[in-house]
């Protein structure tokens, strides 16, 4: 009897030690079983290159002046930026007065034909050059006292901003942003000579605001407007009957100013509080949440212990930096290569989208559906800031005169910075396909003067993907029936 029990007892332990096998989940319920990829899945290998694409990374910083109404931009120069840097961007700073030397300026006059036409011809340069432009007018480039006035009075920046219209609606292609200028030493908004300087309440600012509405209406619907402070976009909406919170996913990349009005931080990792930049916590987190769905770019200002590139990286992360100059300041940028920052920030600003794999229809035929689901992740500081074409393109392996062309609905601003996605494209296939064809995914510029130029499409991260010729991120080989 007792080896009976003896049996009994050791039975029992084995059953209480014997792994439990997986129940298969159904309709409802909490459990979830792991979908392996089909077998016919691609997948693709990342890259750590630099890379030239458009729209974001370090810029290069150009001043016009009064002084210099002869100096215009050069082609050459430009392209030699971009084969050698990977430099896309460039902040063209114009000054409508010289009150250092006391050479022409226009604090009280029109602007004249020699400075519009400039403006003109630099933009064509951008252009045929493969670049786009940061713009920023505003009258004195110091802030000497005994140098006054620091800008125009409001009714001559009116006037100006007027005159400049027209050529910001004609090369709206290749202009990036447009930081807001006008008022104060550098179109910083901060030292003024024509309106209340640094004003403590929200009425204090009321002058400014003509100068900021007129900036909405003559900057391109589809461009976003940069303010050196956060304070400016918080004051605004708190005194004009709007909520004073930060722009939501449903609100982003509306012609409003709420989602129109972006920041420039132009002594980013500077001191405590950037110089200036912000006040209190509230202005940082309002910017952090903002630019999720607004630009945010600038320069740095001044060495300090906030500067150090391991700092830098976790504040551009925290305010989603898309560009940055790359001369100023020499002693931060000097300590950014040193440190082993500087190329893991190039690499990083503004957004950086790679393939991870392709799930495509398998033996796909003429006239039917046709399906890509891709996986990608953006391991940038932000999101694409302005709007862009997503198309998916077959080209005959025989003919590459036979092209196929599907525009998409998908909108990359929404491949948010550190997320991975998802994205589900999809055609109907030409009937008169047949054979075999390289098909790519193609994010150019939709301004239709770039749409075709592959400088200014969207290269992805990628090793063996990109075609330098066309512009096109190489998917793979499909046989259409």
């Amino acid at each position: 009897m007792k080896t009976q029990y003896l049996f009994l007892a050791l039975g029992l332990l084995l059953m209480a030690c014997k792994p439990i096998e997986p129940t298969p989940s159904t309709p409802g319920d909490n459990t979830h079983a792991i979908v392996p990829d089909p077998e016919w899945t691609i997948y693709y290998n990342e890259t750590d290159e630099q890379m030239a694409n458009p729209e974001r990374g370090f810029y290069v910083q150009k001043y016009y002046t009064t002084a210099n109404i002869d100096e215009v931009a050069s082609v050459d120069a430009i392209k030699s930026s971009r084969e050698v840097s990977q430099i896309t961007l460039y902040l063209h700073s114009y000054y409508m007065a010289d009150t250092v030397t006391g050479s022409d300026n226009y604090m009280a006059s029109d602007l004249s034909q020699q400075f519009l036409e400039r403006l003109d011809q630099n933009m064509n340069v951008l252009r045929e050059a493969g670049a786009k432009a940061i713009l920023r007018f505003s009258y004195a480039y110091h802030h000497n006292n005994r140098k006054k006035p620091w800008d125009a009075a409001p009714e001559w920046a009116l006037r100006h901003m007027e005159q400049i219209a027209p050529y910001l609606a004609k090369h709206a292609d290749v202009i990036f942003c447009v930081q807001a200028g006008f008022i104060g030493s550098w179109g910083e908004w901060y030292y003024t000579t024509n309106y209340p300087y640094n004003p403590s309440q929200d009425e204090g600012y009321e002058p400014r605001w003509p100068i900021a509405e007129k900036l909405m209406e003559i900057v391109p619907e589809d461009r976003q407007i940069c303010f050196r402070q956060p304070q400016f976009k918080m004051r605004y909406l708190r005194t004009h009957n709007m909520e004073e919170a930060p722009l939501t996913e449903s609100e982003a990349y509306q012609p409003t100013i709420k989602a129109r009005w972006a920041g420039h931080n132009d002594c980013f990792v500077s001191g405590e509080g950037d110089v200036g930049t912000y006040h209190n916590d509230e202005e940082r987190e309002f910017w952090a949440q903002d630019t999720k769905y607004t630009l945010m770019g600038g320069e740095t200002c001044k060495e300090c212990e906030y500067s150090g590139g391991e700092n830098a990286i976790k504040e551009m992360e925290k305010y989603h930096w898309t560009y940055i100059c790359n001369s100023y300041h020499p002693a931060i940028l000097s300590s950014w290569v040193s440190s082993g920052h500087y190329e893991t920030i190039k690499r990083r600003l503004g957004y950086r989208i790679a393939l991870d794999k392709a799930i495509l229809t398998q033996d796909p035929k003429a006239g039917e559906a046709f399906q890509a689901e891709i996986t990608l992740h953006n391991s940038g500081f932000a999101a694409p800031a302005n709007k862009r074409d997503v198309e998916l393109i077959f080209v005959s392996t025989t003919d590459p005169e036979e092209k196929y062309i599907y525009p998409q609905t998908e909108d990359p601003r929404f491949w948010m910075a550190g997320e991975k996605r998802v994205i589900n494209l999809d055609c109907t296939l030409d009937a008169a396909m047949s054979g075999s064809y390289k098909l790519y995914l193609n994010l150019p510029d939709p301004y239709e003067s770039l749409h075709n130029d592959p400088r200014y499409s969207i290269r992805l991260a990628n090793d063996s993907v990109w075609e330098e010729a066309t512009g096109y991120n190489y998917l793979t080989t499909v046989t259409v029936e």
